[in-house]
């Protein structure tokens, strides 16, 4: 697997080059212009170095990712490739250690609940990669509402360890850190854990919408909120309690955190008005003080509306 890897041979030689032994490097002697000029060239060529190796690894990263995702047995294979590299060959260890790991833990990592979700994240880092290069987000957005929405269409068959692996950062996987992405990989407006709904509409689908497109923010919100409640009938279905609170309280406070968001972002009328309705609609609700007095203050212009859905 490929790796970055920052030579310090050329820095020390240039440093050798530009501070000659009779020449003080640490003290209060400024550098000249010429030294700083040299500088600044060296580190234009490290950074050119450092910028290309980033490139190669991602570039390496996605073509692997897509592989290994096209099959559940593809992404056990990749995943047990990955452990060995990170966890054995790069300590030396003797094969016999791995494999006495493999015996241990197989019976758990094949779950087919396991299996799927390693397949998932692969396909989400392939998502995370392409938004790391500046794929449109009006490409991207799309792809990633359909993925989730796969996620929880399957959700029955992802449940306990599968959900777990997903609502986990797929950036902290043994498919990223193989490839030494587990620091380098940011992604500006974006959510690293695909099995978190409210993340990844609140981190990554809502601002593309707000900036982008706010005719379509209300739309997005119905598909968030609409997700959320299939998860909710889908996992459970025999909780009558959870069923309970979910109409009555989570789901007035994701309408509500909707309100807020179209009264900023795209029309003012909308949003007052579904907030009236919601308060009307729900004076039990715990929230509804609060909701009363941050819509005045949202409607003085000297306070902000709570917003919060929370996760899903």
């Amino acid at each position: 697997m490929q790796k970055i890897r920052v030579s310090l041979g050329s820095v020390l030689l240039s440093s050798v080059i530009l501070f000659p032994s009779s020449s003080p490097v640490f003290g209060a002697e400024e550098l000249t212009e010429a030294q700083l000029e040299k500088i600044l060239a060296e580190l234009t060529s490290i950074e050119a170095v450092v910028e290309g190796k980033r490139v190669s690894t991602r570039a390496s990263a996605l073509d692997m990712f897509r592989s290994a995702s096209g099959s559940d047995k593809a992404a056990y294979e990749f995943y047990m490739t990955c452990v060995k590299e990170l966890q054995f060959d790069r300590r030396e260890a003797r094969f016999s250690e791995f494999r006495d790991w493999r015996d241990k833990n197989e019976a758990r990592l094949k779950e087919d609940s396991m299996v799927a979700a390693m397949r998932l994240q692969l396909q989400y880092l392939v998502l995370t990669l392409r938004a790391a290069e500046g794929v449109d987000r009006e490409l991207i957005v799309p792809e990633l509402e359909k993925f989730v929405a796969g996620i929880v269409a399957n959700v029955e068959d992802l449940e306990g360890n599968g959900m777990k692996a997903l609502r986990s950062a797929v950036n902290r996987t043994v498919f990223a850190e193989a490839y030494e992405l587990n620091q380098s990989l940011q992604v500006e407006d974006w959510s690293y854990s695909p099995g978190n709904i409210g993340s990844v509409y609140d981190q990554s689908v809502f601002p593309f919408y707000r900036e982008q497109n706010p005719e379509g923010l209300s739309a997005a919100w119905d598909r968030r909120i609409g997700l959320e409640k299939r998860m909710l009938e889908l996992t459970q279905a025999d909780n009558k309690l959870a069923l309970e609170n979910f109409q009555t309280e989570r789901l007035p406070r994701m309408y509500w955190a909707k309100a807020v968001d179209l009264y900023r972002s795209a029309s003012q009328q909308q949003g007052a008005l579904s907030m009236i309705q919601i308060l009307r609609a729900n004076p039990d609700h715990p929230d509804a003080t609060r909701w009363l007095e941050a819509f005045r203050n949202l409607l003085n212009g000297d306070g902000e509306a709570d917003e919060t859905a929370g996760d899903s």
